[in-house]
């Protein structure tokens, strides 16, 4: 198999260098999975932790990184609504439904997607929950959960400087600049304040007039304040800005699906407006053709000027969180109260080359939210202990989608048109949850909670016409504004029984249910059409094994699941001519089920070597009616039916390997660090429709560091490589009109960094 030859031949060819060295233990890994810090090969849940030290030497900058080393895990930020995935489960890329993988950062739900396309700031660790985790951490979390720690104040003074700079082997790279201050302030209050610089140039080559895509500054701030009132109370304060403007097209490549040949493609880029697209090809290539010049149309009476356009994101993202920790003699009471708010403005084309300019897309969302926790954990005891509290929600989102249509370019008859289709939605969600734990014997735990909730949405939505590019006066009205609201309650129970082997060996067996709210399709056809969708139901099995082995120096890590999806939430593309249109919907029951493998070894003192593994069957139970798909999909009556099909974002098998060396005072007196890192992704589809054109083949991946470490640890000096192979990959694709979008991942990528602390 290709995974053997692959994903395993570093840590495989290292093995047998380091078998016979004396043992050395393994690092504790603490996680949050279950609400309490304890050990990962304690808690009976699949979950991958990652620490701030590993993210340095792999080089993991943001949430899509991880994807590379954590299994049954994938994100792609380029696609239109950045979507996280676990063991074949996410949002699609509607902009209604709600997230599969829910997103916590200390502590507080991160409740919408178009967040996740922000790097990581001051980071200390990410978990990756794999499989439902309704009870402690809520709704959306029906497939799993990520977890994101922030560095926190320190009493003693600490600070830092890290300075990088990387290039492409394409074109561009990428400069960034963080660090941060930390330390008391008097003698209960400490903060920390962090900051983070990144300049981005893109790596796709533009052969147009016109930004390289895409080229993007980020800019974030972070401070905290740590309060320690008396002995028991401490008061948490953290505000967080974040700000990223993007230029040029990140998803931009067009794949060819067999329609109009390259020179209708052509023809039509230079009807648009812009010369004819001769170097413009539709093969993933790193290399666009994206004009944001000045371009015109020309209708039968002549040419008429439609303006300059040119892709872009932007981001403004604003955040409070007040914590406050209380200790009592039974145990301690949490209250967390937190406010987001956020300004996103997107702007792109329907397709590669100049024929885009027949569809300039802007949406915007202005969203803020205000939640609150009150959770109760009381002290660990050797028969009974618990977790219980309480959860509030009211967030408001107002969305505007404008459309500008440039039909001049088809046909004498046509006009320059923009339809605009705002939509709004309040949401407000009540939740008490609580979890017990029972220590049946001295190894045999029984793990029981349930989290009821309640939520309600309303909805308004309309549509109307303007003229090409304006905001009015309205030409008409075709859809009259829709105002709609839905209730639902959710009872999402969970059961672990956990059995204690030995002191090194545990294994355990869990039950639990997940669920995704429903909601209202942001796609309205009809004025009496229903647009509703229900909730998405998920009942997961798990049987787990976790150990350890060789003095503590091998861990062992596995496990078994089963999820059964009812009511899968998908966004669909509907054939037509023109613009692309989409119903969104529960669309089918579904399975997804495996196996997941990871461990670590500390073989000796230098040499530490890990591998994961992850087999998934993710397959619709039965799906006839999708909107669109691949020719093969087709019954006899022409109708869709992916019965059996597989769901995407679900390769069959992820792997990766690590080998890690470490010499002390190796080269004149610097401690030397050295690790490789391969990983496989075998097949799969990138969109729902299954078509070949969303069919990403199966591509692994090399990556390297070294390090040097002054003998004083203050300086860190890094070489690291990425992606070495410059293995072209197609990360995501999507269906759109008469065409398709597409994004490539980065080609191969040398980043020299430095890090310095004070």
């Amino acid at each position: 198999m290709k995974i053997k030859n692959h994903a395993y031949l570093v840590a495989g060819s290292a093995l047998l260098f380091a078998a016979s060295q004396s043992n050395a233990a393994l690092e504790e890994v603490v996680v949050t999975a279950t609400k309490r810090a304890e050990t990962i090969q304690d808690v009976p849940v699949s979950v991958s932790a990652v620490s701030a030290d590993m993210m340095a030497k792999v080089g993991i900058a943001d949430m899509e990184d991880l994807s590379a080393v954590v299994p049954n895990f994938e994100i792609n930020s380029a696609a239109v609504v950045p979507n996280l995935y676990i063991r074949g489960l996410g949002g699609g890329l509607t902009h209604s439904i709600e997230q599969s993988v829910g997103r916590f950062v200390d502590d507080v739900y991160i409740s919408r997607a178009a967040i996740n396309l922000h790097p990581f700031m001051d980071v200390a660790s990410v978990e990756v929950l794999r499989g439902p985790q309704g009870t402690l951490f809520g709704k959306n979390t029906a497939a799993g959960a990520l977890i994101i720690h922030t560095n926190d104040p320190t009493e003693e003074f600490e600070s830092g400087l890290n300075l990088s700079y990387g290039e492409y082997a394409t074109t561009g790279g990428v400069t960034e600049v963080n660090g941060f201050v930390s330390g008391g302030l008097s003698e209960n209050v400490s903060g920390r304040l962090a900051f983070l610089y990144k300049d981005k140039e893109g790596f796709y080559e533009n052969q147009a007039e016109g930004p390289d895509g895409a080229q993007r500054e980020d800019m974030g701030l972070q401070g905290k304040l740590q309060i320690d009132v008396s002995d028991v109370t401490t008061v948490g304060l953290k505000v967080q800005y974040m700000d990223y403007e993007e230029r040029g097209s990140d998803t931009a490549e067009m794949s060819y699906t067999g329609g109009p040949p390259l020179s209708a493609w052509q023809g039509l880029s230079a009807n648009s407006g812009v010369a004819t697209a001769s170097e413009f090809t539709p093969g993933l290539d790193w290399k666009i053709w994206n004009n944001c010049a000045e371009a015109l149309s020309t209708p039968a009476s002549g040419s008429v000027s439609i303006g300059a356009f040119c892709p872009s994101r932007d981001m403004e993202t604003t955040s409070l969180v007040l914590d406050t920790d209380h200790e009592l003699e039974s145990g301690s009471v949490k209250f967390i109260v937190a406010y987001q708010e956020y300004d996103y403005v997107h702007q792109f084309n329907g397709a590669d080359s100049g024929f885009a300019n027949l569809f300039r897309a802007t949406r915007s969302e202005q969203y803020d939210s205000m939640s609150s926790e009150l959770r109760f954990t009381s002290e660990e005891s050797e028969s009974f202990d618990y977790i219980a509290g309480l959860y509030y929600e009211d967030s408001d989102l107002a969305r505007e989608q404008e459309s500008d249509l440039n039909l001049n370019g088809v046909g004498p008859n046509t006009a320059f048109i923009r339809k605009n289709e705002p939509w709004s939605q309040a949401t407000e969600t009540i939740a008490a949850f609580a979890q017990g734990r029972w220590y049946f014997t001295d190894r045999v735990t029984g793990i029981f909670g349930a989290r009821w909730s309640s939520e309600t949405k309303d909805f308004s939505f309309e549509e109307y016409m303007t003229d090409y590019g304006t905001v009015g006066p309205v030409l008409g009205q075709s859809i009259a504004l829709r105002t709609e609201s839905r209730d639902e309650s959710k009872f999402t129970p969970s059961a672990t029984l956990q059995v204690d082997v030995n002191d090194e060996i545990n294994v355990f067996a869990t039950y639990a249910v997940g669920h995704k709210t429903g909601g209202f399709s942001d796609r309205v056809e009809s004025q009496d059409g229903s647009i509703q969708y229900d909730a998405e139901l998920i009942d997961g099995i798990e049987l787990g094994m976790k150990g350890l082995f060789l003095d503590d120096a091998l861990s062992l890590n596995v496990t078994f699941y089963h999820m059964s999806i009812e009511g899968l939430q998908l966004s669909t593309q509907v054939p037509s001519e023109g613009e692309p249109k989409f119903k969104v919907g529960n669309a089918a029951d579904s399975t997804s089920k495996g196996i997941e493998v990871e461990s670590n070894w500390a073989v000796n003192d230098s040499w530490s070597l890990g591998a994961n593994y992850a087999y998934t069957d993710a397959t619709y139970d039965e799906y006839v009616g999708a909107g669109d798909c691949g020719s093969q999909y087709r019954n006899a009556a022409g109708v869709c039916d992916l019965s059996g099909a597989t769901l995407q974002y679900a390769p069959d098998n992820k792997a990766s390997a690590y080998a890690e060396y470490f010499a002390d005072g190796a080269v004149n007196g610097w401690d030397l660090s050295a690790r490789i890192d391969v990983s496989y992704t075998d097949d799969h589809y990138t969109d729902v429709g299954l078509m070949d054109f969303t069919f990403t083949e199966a591509y692994s991946l090399y990556g390297a560091s070294v390090r040097l470490i002054s003998p004083d640890e203050k300086t860190t000096v890094a070489l690291i490589g990425r992606n070495l192979g410059n293995e072209k990959i197609n990360a995501w694709t999507a269906p759109s009109g008469p065409n398709s979008i597409s994004a490539m991942a980065p080609p191969r990528q040398i980043t020299v960094k430095l890090g310095m602390s004070f």
